[in-house]
């Protein structure tokens, strides 16, 4: 008897929990999906807004061309070769001793 009483609330309950899980699982995705939507247009607008004009006494420029902001400073040539002393050509020499 005590298992028959288990099993059928193990059942109920399991059923509960699907027609529970049927409706939440659908508003919980939709929520996610909302959220993750509203983060993505939001990383949208920040690019456009930071990287397209963003100041409005900056001239706009038409698309294709290309803008340098930022150039590394060059550094000086290297002069190794100059320094690095003398060098001699050679050939090798094999003897026919062998």
């Amino acid at each position: 008897m005590g298992l028959l009483k288990f099993l059928l609330i193990a059942i109920a309950v399991l059923w509960l929990v699907r027609v529970v899980a049927r409706l939440l699982f659908p508003w919980a995705m939709r929520k996610m999906a909302e959220k993750v939507m509203g983060n993505a247009q939001q990383q949208y607008q920040y690019r456009n807004t930071t990287f397209r004009g963003a100041n409005p006494n900056e001239r706009h420029q038409s698309d294709g061309k290309v803008r340098i902001d930022y150039m590394p400073p060059q550094d000086k040539p290297k002069n190794g070769a100059k320094h690095a002393g003398e060098f001699v050509d050679f050939e090798e020499i094999k003897s026919s001793a062998e």
